[in-house]
């Protein structure tokens, strides 16, 4: 029979530490805080900020103050930039530096006046096509230059490769029979 306080998770009581997950929960802790700080880094690494509380059938979300108390200082680190960065794109003026400089600002000119000034590296990029500048070009012209690109580039796809019928993934012919195996280990002939 197992002890009223083994962690449903890992079933160790002895020597772990159970505390409240988060400030919302009103449950007793039933998983030891090696786990959850396990379960926090799980979400950390799939680049996903909304981590639920790892208690069966609890639903609540664990705030920013919850996952610094149960992770390492690296681990936040992560966390905290990656919420930032996804907090800062849903800011619809908002553009990252093309140049890569690592900064971004808010863009009040919108398409109307589409080249945006990086106030850290100088570098420009577009604002509507969120590209680096087409220097020498106007956002119509540059439009339309991608719309002949995009074709050229189908064409030519269809002339050398097929799309798997599984998975639409293009696949080239380079010799021997026709039948093929693509990298999602569907089988189809060539012909």
């Amino acid at each position: 029979m197992s002890n009223l306080y083994d962690c449903t998770f890992c079933f160790e009581d002895e020597g772990r530490d159970f505390r409240k997950i988060t400030s919302k929960c009103v449950h007793r802790a039933v998983v030891c805080t090696e786990c959850v700080r396990k379960h926090i880094e799980t979400y950390i690494e799939k680049q996903l900020v909304e981590v639920p509380c790892p208690t069966n059938g609890c639903t609540k979300i664990m705030e920013r103050h919850d996952i610094k108390n149960f992770t390492t200082d690296k681990n936040f680190e992560i966390y905290d930039s990656l919420a930032f960065k996804l907090a800062i794109h849903k800011i619809p003026d908002f553009r990252w530096c093309k140049a890569l400089c690592g900064t971004g600002q808010i863009h009040l000119g919108k398409d109307e006046t589409p080249i945006v000034i990086c106030q850290t590296c100088n570098a420009k990029s577009c604002y509507t096509h969120k590209v680096s500048w087409h220097e020498g070009q106007t956002c119509e012209q540059y439009e339309e230059n991608k719309k002949q690109t995009d074709f050229a580039t189908k064409d030519y796809l269809s002339r050398i490769s097929k799309p798997c019928p599984n998975c639409s993934m293009y696949i080239d012919k380079n010799g021997g029979c026709n039948h093929m195996t693509c990298k999602c280990s569907y089988e189809f002939c060539w012909l």
